[in-house]
């Protein structure tokens, strides 16, 4: 029997079972605003892109969900219940890697941007610490693939956001480790996507309302 854990604004994620194994259910929800015909090609092409994405990622050794079934007729993708903490938790621990975490979050991110995907919603929430203490990004409803350095740096400013907001007693620690990560992979690539970091951070400081 399925069990609701979260209606957001593009789906409803559920638990349920895929052959007797604890899963998640994906369903991208309807729009009545949209003829139904354009809003169903829409969901079909949507849970597609992002199975396709996730799968892409798997392939870079960068941990996520296992997919078990995509349903694009139903905008439906069933995957894996990932068992841990997600980082947004595990910072609040006093009693963790701090460094480490915040590196393997910029080595991963690294590898990511490298093979330009985008995932477009880079936050602790969508990262869960699994037993064996990797690192498994999840949601990837917002991810793209582009090689435009002002979007990946949308992707680091996001995160940045994130963590010193929500983890402003260890946002310096962990985003500085992060940037190491980052740039451990990224090398050539690194001081222009900074760069372009804080161009958009400076364009949201200074920006008015008329």
């Amino acid at each position: 029997m399925e069990k609701i854990i979260k209606i957001g604004a593009e789906a409803t994620i559920s638990s349920t079972k895929w052959f007797e194994i604890s899963a998640i259910s994906k369903i991208r929800h309807k729009k009545k605003y949209r003829p139904i015909e354009i809003d169903n090609l829409i969901r079909v092409q949507r849970t597609i892109k992002e199975a396709n994405i996730m799968n892409k990622t798997r392939l870079l050794k960068i941990d996520v969900p296992i997919i078990y079934f995509v349903d694009p007729n139903n905008a439906e993708i069933i995957m894996e219940n990932v068992d841990g903490p997600r980082i947004k938790e595990y910072l609040s621990n006093k009693n963790i890697d701090c460094k480490g975490i915040g590196w393997k979050i910029g080595h991963m991110v690294g590898k990511l941007h490298k093979n330009n995907i985008i995932h477009g919603d880079l936050t602790t929430s969508n990262m869960i610490i699994r037993k064996n203490n990797n690192i498994c990004l999840i949601d990837f409803g917002l991810a793209n693939q582009s090689n435009k350095l002002e979007d990946k740096g949308v992707d680091i400013k996001l995160l940045k956001g994130i963590l010193n907001s929500a983890h402003n007693d260890v946002f310096k620690i962990v985003f500085d480790n992060f940037l190491a990560g980052y740039e451990s992979i990224m090398k050539n690539s690194f001081e222009q996507i900074i760069s372009i970091v804080k161009q958009i951070e400076m364009r949201g400081r200074y920006a008015r309302v008329d």
